[in-house]
């Protein structure tokens, strides 16, 4: 995976910083990870909630009271790079309150050329594969399947997996169990793979969270999404009994 510095020097277009403005701090652990093949941003176990509404930006502006609306997408990059060919399964994340049900979510294949690596765009955010995602209870983990999608990472690194959530309508988020939000890592460091929009991605406007060390009201945050991958496995030829007994033909 990239490091922070590296995924912001592969941006081909500089994300515009944004302020969070209110977080529900909360003790939640994110859900014990048993998969044998998985890819994550975070490396902690502090957590608190939040969506992207929870930010003040600029142009466009929001004002960041927590309040969440479909225009608005966190995106993840992971730059996951396999000894042999991976297939995504799909991607977890801790959901805040079980009446919450997200839109869409998925994951694009985003190639790395020249070493620059693109934001979504509109239309790839209008097409995410899975629809109406429901929370199964308050703090509980929600899987994404994307099986269907046969998303396959081949070694060497030459793609960027972004995994991309949208959220609902007119949703505030206001404590823990209460209202649409997700776990994200609040500890340092802060891996700096996580982005956001809210408007779609139609503007070509995109945010990263602002983190300083010396504000306590900062905080370094990743999205607390995981990549869960199987491995590709070759179907095994059918032959014909006549191929079979010239392969052990006498000559």
């Amino acid at each position: 995976m990239l490091g922070a510095a590296g995924l912001d020097q592969a941006i081909a277009e500089t994300p515009r910083p944004a302020r969070l403005q209110g977080v529900i701090r909360a003790d939640v652990q994110f859900p014990g990870v048993t998969a044998d093949s998985m890819v994550q941003c975070f490396d902690g176990a502090q957590f608190a909630i939040l969506n992207p509404g929870c930010f003040v930006t600029s142009s466009p502006a929001q004002p960041g009271d927590c309040t969440s609306s479909e225009s608005q997408f966190l995106i993840q990059y992971l730059f996951p790079n396999p000894a042999t060919p991976q297939r995504l399964r799909g991607f977890g994340f801790l959901s805040n309150d079980g009446s919450t049900v997200f839109p869409a979510a998925g994951a694009l294949l985003i190639p790395v050329e020249g070493g620059n690596v693109r934001f979504p765009t509109a239309g790839e955010l209008n097409r995410l594969a899975v629809s109406n995602i429901q929370s199964q209870g308050d703090t509980t983990r929600v899987f994404v399947d994307l099986r269907d999608e046969d998303l396959v990472v081949q070694p060497g690194g030459g793609v960027a997996l972004v995994l991309a959530l949208q959220f609902p309508d007119g949703g505030q988020l206001t404590a823990p169990t209460q209202g649409p939000g997700i776990a994200a890592e609040a500890s340092a460091p802060d891996a700096g793979c996580d982005f956001f929009t809210i408007d779609g991605g139609r503007s070509g406007v995109w945010f990263a969270p602002t983190y300083d060390p010396q504000d306590p009201q900062s905080l370094p945050l990743d999205w607390g999404f995981v990549a869960f991958f199987d491995a590709v496995t070759t179907p095994v030829e059918a032959l014909t009994w006549s191929h079979v007994k010239n392969l052990y033909r006498t000559p």
